[in-house]
């Protein structure tokens, strides 16, 4: 008896598993244009836009099947599932040192894109709901902390790998790489309470519906059927929070740009701004993960609008003041895993964990296509009026405007909760 207590939950395994999952596929797939644009372009001819298409097909191939992998992840055996899309996002990678038309790329675009519904924003809070009914925001943001990290950590290994040989050779070591980290991890590790015998970690303490414990949502069997979330304004209200994260997440992808363009920077300076960027997402990653676990959604929701506020502007006020850009962008950075965090965790306090997976998958449809959609037009903002003021405001207000909608969606569930219990 002594022996099963001090036994490791079989849940901390599935954390284990979803971080090799990040370190492998998750960070390769990252990096899979980024250092890549020039020497394809140069080698075969094409477009810049061309080539970079890639993200676009491979961001709506994703979207649509975001439903089925719902499904299919909470009825078939999620391991094999996720197994045999893992490998499917190794094939697409390795494909890419093959191709000689820059159409051909697009192939893999949809091959990664439709594998990735079976791995990535939706799969991962499905697994992570399906074993924790305790430290779910944690065991979240420790996962996407991973993924950032391996984000950065791929950007900087591909820069190396293509100068020493070449961008084929690259596409199939980043490919190599991502099997062993996250085929067989998946394989062996990743599988439902059910086929593991045991009860997600929390199952035995979860708090009875309509308690008034900020992780109350989070850790409760209570939940709406989706016909009953659907028809509720409490998941509109989340659904609205969650676009917004969606759209203004998108602002941080252009603080480089303006620390070259508009503040006159270098090059060099303007990485250095991003590396700062990305230091702070893996480090919101986490504390926010751990805020939601310890007090309440609300908390993240606040969380995010106040560092995002302050990061940009101090950005703003450091246009004249070129030395503040630094600590602004990783101010920026602590307020930059809201879409990837905190969203999930809304919408899982609000509709309760009953049919979330299949809810959560239709909203990550709109919520992809729609933010992925406008972070171009992100872009005309400064080609309009020759600055970024205008997107950095705009990224404060979303923020701001999610923390108001957000909480009202959370007040709303809770209401919802109560009157079910």
């Amino acid at each position: 008896m002594k022996k099963k207590q001090n036994s490791m939950h079989y849940a901390w395994k599935i954390m284990i598993a979803c971080i090799f999952l990040k370190l492998g596929n998750g960070g390769a797939i990252t990096a899979i244009t980024g250092n890549f644009v020039t020497p394809i372009v140069r080698d075969l001819g094409c477009q810049v836009s061309q080539f970079t298409m890639i993200v676009s097909i491979e961001a709506i191939s994703m979207a649509f099947f975001y439903t089925a992998a719902a499904k299919i992840l909470t009825t078939k055996r999620i391991g094999l599932v996720m197994g045999l899309a893992s490998i499917a996002e190794v094939v697409g990678i390795a494909l890419m040192s093959f191709y000689s038309s820059v159409h051909m790329f697009y192939i893999s675009g949809v091959i990664i894109g439709v594998a990735q519904a079976f791995t990535g924003l939706v799969a991962v809070p499905i697994l992570i709901n399906m074993w924790f009914h305790k430290k779910a925001g944690t065991v979240l943001g420790i996962v996407v902390a991973v993924n950032g990290a391996a984000t950065v950590g791929y950007g900087l290994l591909s820069a190396q790998l293509i100068v020493h040989f070449g961008w084929r050779t690259a596409y199939l070591i980043l490919a190599g790489m991502a099997f062993l980290f996250t085929v067989p991890a998946v394989f062996c590790l990743v599988k439902s309470p059910a086929e593991a015998g045991c009860q997600p970690y929390g199952a035995e303490d979860a708090p009875p519906a309509g308690s008034n414990s900020p992780n109350a949502g989070a850790s409760s069997t209570w939940g709406l059927s989706r016909r009953a979330a659907f028809r509720s304004p409490a998941l509109y209200f989340a659904w609205i929070a969650c676009l917004c994260y969606s759209i203004g997440s998108g602002v941080s992808g252009y603080v480089s740009t303006f620390s070259t363009m508009e503040v006159g920077q270098t090059i060099t300076f303007g990485a250095q701004a991003g590396m700062l960027l990305n230091i702070g997402w893996i480090a919101c990653s986490i504390i926010l993960g751990r805020i939601n676990d310890k007090f309440g959604v609300k908390a993240g929701l606040l969380w995010g609008a106040v560092f995002t506020a302050i990061g940009y502007s101090t950005m703003l006020y450091g246009i004249q003041r070129p030395a503040l850009i630094l600590p602004a962008a990783f101010a920026v950075g602590l307020g930059n895993s809201m879409y990837q965090v905190q969203c999930p965790l809304l919408v899982r306090t609000v509709v309760g964990e009953r049919e979330y997976s299949s809810i959560w998958s239709i909203m990550m449809v709109a919520n992809s296509l729609i933010g992925g959609g406008l972070y171009s037009s992100i872009g005309l903002i400064y080609d309009k009026t020759g600055s970024y003021y205008g997107a950095f405001i705009m990224a404060c207000a979303l923020y701001i405007g999610a923390l108001v909608i957000g909480s009202a969606a959370v007040s709303a569930g809770q209401r919802l909760r109560a009157k079910a219990s």
